[in-house]
Parts: C-alpha cells; sequence; structure tokens
C-alpha cells in the first residue's frame, strides 16, 4: 500500500495546462481571513506539498496561520478530467473542531483551484473517506458533515465571494474582499436559483443558505455545450455535458415576448446596433431573429426587455465567449417542467 501510494504521488507532480509560471499560490490565513502567498513550483503537487509544510518563520510573524495539522502526510494527487483528487493521512482530519476542518479543506481547496485547468477538488482521506467534491460540496460521509453547518454570522466578505465563486455564480477575479456591485450581481443570482428574496445584499438568510447550497444543476439532459434559460427564476445556465458552468442573473422579455423553446446561436456580433431601438447592444449573442443575449446597463430582477436576454457587464463577455456559434439554447419556464 505505502509503495502504490508513493508511486501515484510520484506520477502525478504533473502541471495542468497553463499551470507553468513564477511559482504557486498557497492559501493560508490572517486575522481570520483567507490570504495567498506565491511559493517555488508549478505542479498541483508542488502547491500541496508548500500548504502541508505550512508559512514560513517570517510569515508566522505578520500573523499568517495554518489550520492544516504539522506534519499531514500527502499520500497522492491524481488528476482526472480537471478533477484533482487530493489523498492526505488521518491527520488532515484529526480532533473535533468543525471550525479547524473547515478551515483546512478551505486552505486545500483554494491552493488546488489556484493552478490554471482545475475543475474540482476532491479530498480523500488514508485513501478511503471522501472529504467533498468542490465546487458543490458533495458530502458522502460523516468526517465532512461539519462543512455544512458553517456559522453564516462567520461568513467574511472574501469567504461569501470564494463561495459564489465555487458554486457557479462569480468569476475568479470577484474574490477582492469589498462587497461591489459585482458581488451583489452575483448575489442576485444565487438568490433567483434558491428561491429567495432579491435585494442582491449579503443578509442573514442568504448568507446561511449559501453555506448549504449545492452547484446547481439543469433541468434538462443533454450532451455537449448549452445554454438553459430559466423564466421563472431569471438566471441563465451555462452547461458543459451536463455540469453547469455558471449561472447568471439576467432579465428576459416583459410579458412573455422571450420566445420558449430550442434555438441554437446562428449570430455573434460584439458591438450588435438594434434598428428597432436604436440602441447599441454590446457582447451580442443571437439565438431566434431578432432575440440575442446582450450586455445591458439595467438587469433588474424580473422580466424587463423588449424580448432579447439582458445580462450584467460583469457576466456578458464571458457568456459571449461560451455561446459560440451552434450552442445550443433552451428557453423555458422551468415550474412547468415539474
Amino acid at each position: 500500500m505505502k509503495r502504490r501510494a508513493f508511486l501515484a504521488v510520484a506520477s502525478c507532480a504533473l502541471a495542468l495546462p497553463g499551470a507553468a509560471g513564477a511559482g504557486v499560490q498557497v492559501w493560508f490565513s490572517s486575522g481570520g481571513e483567507p490570504v495567498p502567498v506565491i511559493r517555488n513550483g508549478t505542479t498541483i503537487q508542488a502547491a500541496v506539498e508548500q500548504l502541508l509544510a505550512g508559512p514560513t518563520a517570517p510569515e508566522r510573524g505578520r500573523g499568517i496561520r495554518s489550520a492544516v495539522p504539522h506534519r499531514t502526510p500527502l499520500r497522492s494527487v491524481t488528476t482526472t478530467r480537471r478533477v484533482v483528487t487530493v489523498d492526505l493521512g488521518a491527520r488532515f482530519a484529526a480532533g473535533r473542531d468543525e471550525a479547524a476542518l473547515r478551515g483546512r479543506v478551505g486552505q486545500l481547496v483554494r491552493t488546488v483551484r489556484s493552478i490554471p485547468g482545475v475543475r474540482s477538488v476532491r479530498i480523500l482521506i488514508e485513501g478511503g473517506v471522501p472529504v467533498g467534491l468542490f465546487p458543490g460540496y458533495d458530502l458522502r460521509r460523516p468526517v465532512a458533515a461539519a462543512l455544512q453547518e458553517r456559522p453564516a454570522h462567520l461568513l467574511g466578505t472574501r469567504e461569501v465571494q470564494q463561495r459564489l465563486v465555487d458554486l457557479g455564480f462569480l468569476a475568479d477575479p470577484g474574490v477582492t474582499g469589498t462587497a461591489d456591485s459585482q458581488t451583489s450581481t452575483a448575489v442576485l443570482g444565487f438568490q433567483k436559483w434558491a428561491n429567495l428574496p432579491r435585494d442582491g445584499a449579503l443578509g442573514v438568510a442568504t448568507r446561511a443558505a449559501l453555506v448549504r447550497a449545492t452547484r446547481p444543476v439543469p433541468a434538462l439532459r443533454a450532451p455537449g455545450r448549452r445554454i438553459e434559460v430559466q423564466l421563472r427564476r431569471q438566471v441563465a445556465l451555462l452547461i458543459q455535458d451536463d455540469k453547469v458552468v455558471r449561472t447568471v442573473h439576467i432579465s428576459s422579455g416583459a410579458g412573455g415576448k422571450t420566445p420558449r423553446g430550442s434555438f441554437s446561436v446562428y449570430r455573434k456580433e460584439r458591438n450588435s446596433w438594434s434598428v428597432p431601438f436604436k440602441v447599441w447592444l454590446p457582447w451580442a449573442s443571437y439565438f431566434t431573429g431578432g432575440i440575442a443575449f446582450h450586455a445591458y446597463d439595467s438587469v433588474p430582477t424580473y422580466p424587463a426587455s423588449h424580448g432579447c436576454v439582458r445580462v450584467s457587464r460583469y457576466d456578458a463577455p464571458m457568456l459571449f465567449g461560451f455561446a459560440e456559434s451552434g450552442t445550443r439554447v433552451d428557453v423555458f419556464d422551468e415550474v412547468a417542467l415539474a
């Protein structure tokens, strides 16, 4: 067993595509907030090893700490379809302090996901007990149950933003530690999905729901790349092979003017001129007639457009890149499918 584990570690010291650079980003904490430091290396394994080594003496002098127990052994690191599985010794899950376990998992997940190309992280203890699959908190054993009970009032702004990233409502650059308009837009998307009041604010109910939430799942099943526009929730799900890549806050056509049905993206224009309404539509991806996804200054929480699907300026370029020509678009009232 030990020899097999050693070989697994040795064979997985590989960087994912795009991982080359000056160093790896390793996440610790300071004053209760997650903080990154740069370490030598370019691979996933190097990042995990640096995390397990803990902060340096100068870093500790600056108040940087780690929740990961000292001398936690690394058994193996493997990657399959951009899902990274990290197998650690039992020391990683030692103790009864739930907050400490959450801190350890948070540090490890952030560290591994800082490597470009990583989609999610699976943590094993002694080769068998799964701690969880992130994003999504796919928890299957008692060792991870504590992660579902994160006290909402303990979530800092940066931690909330990282949670929104993990659940697919916010892009990585949105983790700034400041509750800005981009965060509010992501929160609106989450509130819509979770059927919460739509105010874009990080109130107690929203924070509590973020702790319990799992990554959204599509209402329909179909292979390949596609987009679901769910009219009742007013969200667009960007889906690849039945996995939701991003969930986006939208505003569709007032009075049901966005057509229901299955369509495909047939025309794309970086800056499109609307002849009937005499307005520029940035990042436009047309999927039926003159109906398109596009950026717009006003994206309210309810249907308000002339038929197009409005997207915020934060999400529009990303959606434009995702919606390649031929991408399937399903528009429906999700309640009617139930």
